[in-house]
């Protein structure tokens, strides 16, 4: 995904995990279906890139994140590892 900042740098996130769940609230997450996130688990691990000095600190940290799904898209909540 690329990401835009208020300040109209470009960011590219890659976002690989892991999304788990009981059958039936998975299929209702495919349908669009608000689900609470507390009744199935969502990790990533994103890395970042970008050629921006402002931000080229995201592309040296290692981060995790914790998501859930809404009607308009994923939510994530993206935290760096210390």
């Amino acid at each position: 995904m690329v990401l835009k900042t208020d300040d109209e740098y470009l960011i590219t996130m890659t976002y690989p995990g892991i999304r788990r769940g009981p059958k039936e609230v998975l299929d209702r997450i495919a349908r669009g279906e608000v689900v609470n996130a507390t009744e199935y688990y969502m990790r990533i691990t994103p890395l970042f890139e970008t050629s921006s000095d402002k931000y080229g600190w995201l592309n040296n940290i290692m981060s995790v994140g914790i998501g859930h799904r809404l009607r308009e898209g994923p939510i994530y909540h993206v935290f760096e590892v210390l």
